[in-house]
């Protein structure tokens, strides 16, 4: 890499770690510890009209409670998840998603005290529960009964990370009734997730057009998202989030030290007459490809920052080569040569352009000399040597500038991959989403870039001269708690430049 790059690449990453910092989320509380004992109970509020309000008359059925029950869970298990039920409640208590112990992560969305996923209708006991197999899919399915109201409730599991929701909802009584339907997810994520003080995790919600995200901590009040595709709880790996179907609209709502969201909806149900509401729920791995074969648009729950457009068409040429070779190591070195080819044309002009600047050197020196008290004379003769010479002086900054986003693309794409958490690559690198627990591949960073700048072009002032000295002391310090996968493609894109630099000197010698 040219002095002109890394000066612009050192700057670019100063402010990156400099937003990091300022406005990084908040370390995600992972036990729980902030929901306390509280519990959002399955009956409806006073403000939502007294559980039932009859619209005919001023009769108001009053929903049984649960709270002299002993709570009875079940699990239902599958390829990858497993699901805990609560059996008095006919919600999801908990949900622990498989395969990725080999990780170092077992992830559980859970609360401390309560259901992490409840649906708040029509309010009574479970007059009874069954688990049975249809269609190669298990079946999970509630009866309540409120007084000539009654409902069935299904979740319809496979061995995907999709669970479809359906509630049947009848009415067998002479009267008409308005019924609250919501469906709340949190607060918090549960255990056994991986913290990142660079990615979000929180509530999160898409409107069609882009992702609302919001702290837990810094929610004070309801924050309204109409049209909502989808929402729910993210980490840096995982999610589970809800697909709206009739319901499209999400809530943020403050939950003591946390958040919970939710969508609402009142159904009006007449006389002998019964309504079905359907959804469905992922939670599972934020795989790219995964997420975008469910449709929905759920691959936005990835933050792939300002360069996605770079960004995902990296992670799937890396996904490629590691179909060939089984290590996400040599993917990412295969993905780096392949972006070095790419950028090949652009380079050679960057350092074709600085050794010519470097060989005008003496007459621009002179040309200073001989105008130092008129500017514009001074730039007339400054241009006019470059069209002598035929050198363009910004020949060097367009490819900088394309160049730039490369990089923090690809930086981007290895952060959120989860594809990489626990991929090892060779000897004492294990995991390719940590750092180098021996520091020996920032170390050999630094030291070839202290080598490429021997066989770059020298230009500017003494004082220019001696900043970049230090450049590869300032990079291999900020690299010492990258990823090594990031650290393996920046070393292998210096051993290219060194090659690059190499045929380079030699065309232009």
């Amino acid at each position: 890499m040219d002095k002109r790059t890394l000066l612009a690449v050192v700057l670019s990453m100063a402010v990156l770690l400099i937003f990091q910092f300022i406005y990084s989320p908040a370390p995600v509380v992972t036990d729980n510890a902030s929901a306390g004992n509280t519990t959002v109970s399955n009956t409806t509020s006073q403000d939502e009209g007294k559980n039932l309000e009859q619209n005919i008359n001023t009769e108001t059925i009053q929903a049984n409670t649960l709270t002299d029950l002993e709570i009875k869970k079940f699990d239902v298990e599958t390829e990858n998840l497993v699901i805990t039920f609560n059996e008095n409640t006919g919600n999801i208590n908990s949900v622990k998603i498989k395969n990725f112990e080999h990780a170092g992560i077992s992830p559980k969305f859970q609360t401390k005290s309560d259901d992490y996923f409840k649906i708040k209708s029509l309010s009574g006991n479970v007059v009874k529960s069954k688990v049975y197999n249809e269609n190669n899919k298990k079946v999970v399915e509630f009866d309540f009964e409120n007084n000539g109201l009654f409902s069935t409730r299904k979740y319809i599991i496979d061995d995907t990370y999709l669970i479809t929701v359906s509630e049947t909802l009848s009415n067998i009584s002479d009267s008409t009734y308005k019924i609250p339907f919501e469906t709340i997810i949190g607060p918090d994520l549960g255990e056994g997730f991986a913290e990142s003080k660079y990615l979000f995790s929180g509530p999160l919600a898409y409107n069609g057009k882009k992702v609302k995200q919001e702290r837990p901590q810094k929610i004070k009040e309801d924050i309204e998202i109409n049209d909502a595709v989808w929402f729910g709880y993210t980490s840096k790996y995982f999610a589970f989030l809800k697909i709206n179907n009739d319901d499209k609209n999400a809530v943020f709502k403050k939950y003591k030290d946390s958040a919970i969201i939710f969508s609402s909806s009142e159904t009006i149900l007449n006389p002998q007459s019964k309504i079905e509401k359907n959804f469905q729920l992922f939670v599972g791995p934020k795989k790219y490809d995964l997420l975008k074969s469910y449709g929905h648009s759920l691959e936005k729950s990835i933050d792939f920052g300002v360069f996605s457009f770079l960004a995902i068409p990296m992670l799937k040429i890396m996904n490629i080569f590691f179909d060939v070779t089984k290590n996400y190591g040599w993917a990412i070195i295969l993905l780096t040569i392949i972006i070095k080819i790419i950028t090949y044309p652009l380079t050679f002009k960057s350092m074709a352009s600085m050794k010519k600047m470097k060989d005008l050197q003496p007459k621009m020196a002179e040309i200073k000399e001989k105008f130092k008290g008129d500017a514009q004379k001074m730039n007339a003769a400054m241009m006019e040597l470059y069209r002598k010479h035929g050198v363009n002086p910004m020949g060097g900054c367009l490819p900088i500038l394309i160049q730039i986003p490369i990089f923090f693309a690809l930086y981007k794409a290895l952060l959120v991959s989860i594809e990489l958490k626990g991929a090892p690559f060779i000897f004492w690198l294990a995991d390719l989403s940590e750092k180098d627990p021996y520091y020996i591949t920032p170390i050999l960073m630094g030291a070839s870039m202290f080598f490429q700048q021997k066989l770059t072009p020298s230009a500017g002032d003494p004082m220019q001269q001696k900043l970049f000295m230090f450049m590869p002391i300032i990079f291999t310090f900020m690299f010492l708690n990258f990823p090594s996968g990031l650290v393996i493609y920046w070393l292998t894109n210096n051993i290219l430049s060194i090659i690059q630099q190499i045929i380079i000197n030699k065309k232009t010698a």
